[in-house]
């Protein structure tokens, strides 16, 4: 008995401490004046939707701003009107284009699997030829 009532208080513990941190999203969100210029300028689309986002769809539009700063003239052009054509579709539509992401990143990993896949089946000499045509100067 005493152990039920230890594991339920535990329990419900647990559950208010989960309530209050879901319940909790105003606390990290970031206001739209604490952006950027740049980062409001490519966001200017969503700047009425802003402060309705969850902190996670905030924080990937943020994540987005911070690659615009750093990229050249053309693609910035290329991004913002990438925003300006989401904030432009319906709730559906961007669920379906969610959908078709994930298939799509899906399905390439999948190519990958079997790209890998087909290069183990090589033997030594097949790999060492392979490895020849397809050689690309490091990183380093």
């Amino acid at each position: 008995m005493m152990m039920t009532k230890l594991y339920s208080g535990l329990l419900t513990l647990g559950l208010i401490l989960v309530l209050c941190i879901q319940s909790n999203p105003a606390l990290a969100s970031t206001k739209w004046s604490e952006l950027s210029s740049k980062q409001q300028e490519l966001l200017a689309p969503l700047k009425n939707d802003w402060n309705s986002m969850t902190n996670a769809q905030q924080e990937r539009w943020l994540k987005v701003g911070r690659k615009y700063e750093n990229e050249p003239e053309e693609r910035q052009a290329i991004m913002r009107e990438r925003v300006s054509t989401w904030s432009g579709l319906s709730p559906r539509e961007k669920a379906a284009a969610r959908e078709n992401y994930k298939a799509l990143r899906e399905k390439r990993q999948g190519e990958r699997n079997s790209s890998w896949n087909s290069y183990q089946s090589l033997d030594q000499k097949q790999r060492e030829e392979f490895k020849a045509k397809n050689n690309k100067p490091s990183l380093n």
